[in-house]
């Protein structure tokens, strides 16, 4: 063979391999398309189902009370009970989406088809799966639709080298703990996510029932920087008042943002007692300290803390700070909880509290 006919060849092969790989390229997007197609079809015809046989059976919150009696057409319960193995993954997803919006005999009624309709067994399978993926699909699944699982079952994925798996080991157990919902921060060695505290946060919004932690012994003692933070967070959301004190001990610390997260905390918390505190050590804070200082000072609105702040807008220079005061200043006026008509103002300061006074 010579070098020209070599040379063809190479170039017929090139040509041959790249119409191939458009081939497959078209059979795999073809592929995807009608997959997308039919799960969309698949949805659009639960949708309906749902519209048309389940909506119609859910009550009016005031009416009912989360020891009302669920009934369930059986007619329904055949109907679903006969979808294929991809049909019942896509229920499963609207029957979690639906249980977001509801609460109470509502909520239970969902539950009851999850349970009725053996939804839950398909979940309890993909914890048993190999794949990390699975497990944490069917933790959530089993989480969000209010399935109790075993604290045994749930602490065996504490341990995972998945971070994503860990999370969800901590929301479940979080949720279906008995004893100490929040007894996983004594394991846990990872930063903790933003993501994972939205979801301890979900999760506390949907069951009020929830056994309350003394977040005070992990904000003292946990050497874990993100739990701390994390457990000051819950404190306050929690509007835990035996945690102040713990909190209270992180204002000296030397990681500014740690002290910045206590003091934030703080304010949540209504600690009025540390108002001269805040004010005594306010000059000598970083500015995000400084912020997070006048935040509490405007959520104690006390005449002292009313005064400080009228006093750091007139007379402050740095750009952050006088926005961040105008806007608590404003909000006070705004919501009727400050009657204060300043005189006087520079230009530019009163541009920036009209700025805040108008917004909505």
């Amino acid at each position: 063979m010579t070098v020209d006919q070599t040379f063809i060849f190479i170039i017929q092969c090139i040509v041959v391999a790249s119409l191939l790989a458009t081939f497959v390229a078209y059979g795999i997007i073809t592929t995807l398309r009608i997959r997308t197609d039919r799960s969309r079809r698949r949805q659009i015809k639960l949708d309906q189902l749902i519209e048309e046989r389940i909506l119609p059976q859910f009550i009016e919150e005031e009416m009912g009370n989360d020891h009302a009696r669920v009934a369930i057409d059986q007619s329904v319960l055949d109907e679903l009970a006969l979808m294929d193995k991809h049909n019942r993954q896509t229920l499963i997803d609207t029957l979690i989406r639906l249980r977001w919006h509801v609460a109470g005999t509502n909520a239970l009624f969902l539950h009851r088809i999850y349970v009725l309709l053996g939804l839950n067994l398909d979940s309890l399978q993909k914890m048993k799966s190999r794949n990390w993926y699975r497990n944490v699909q069917g933790l959530h699944e089993l989480t969000l639709m209010d399935y109790a699982i075993s604290d045994i079952d749930i602490l065996r994925f504490n341990l995972s080298e998945v971070s994503e798996l860990r999370s969800a080991a901590r929301s479940a157990f979080m949720r279906f703990s008995k004893n100490e919902p929040f007894r996983f921060f004594d394991e846990v060695r990872d930063p903790l996510s933003i993501w994972e505290l939205i979801g301890f946060f979900r999760i506390l919004e949907q069951s009020r029932d929830t056994v309350k932690s003394n977040f005070a012994n992990w904000i003292r003692y946990s050497r874990n920087k993100t739990v701390v933070i994390c457990c000051m967070k819950l404190a306050a959301h929690e509007q835990s008042m035996e945690a102040i004190d713990s909190i209270e001990g992180l204002l000296n610390v030397n990681d500014h943002g740690l002290r910045s997260h206590a003091i934030n905390a703080l304010g949540h918390l209504k600690a009025v007692h540390t108002q001269d505190a805040l004010i005594k050590m306010y000059p000598n804070q970083p500015v995000d300290c400084q912020c997070e200082i006048l935040f509490s000072l405007g959520m104690f609105r006390t005449a002292r803390a009313i005064e400080f702040l009228t006093d750091q807008f007139q007379s402050a220079f740095d750009f952050e700070i006088e926005n961040h005061v105008a806007s608590i200043l404003a909000k006070l006026v705004r919501n009727d909880q400050l009657k204060w008509a300043p005189s006087g103002l520079a230009p530019r300061k009163q541009r920036i509290l009209n700025y805040y006074l108008l917004e909505q």
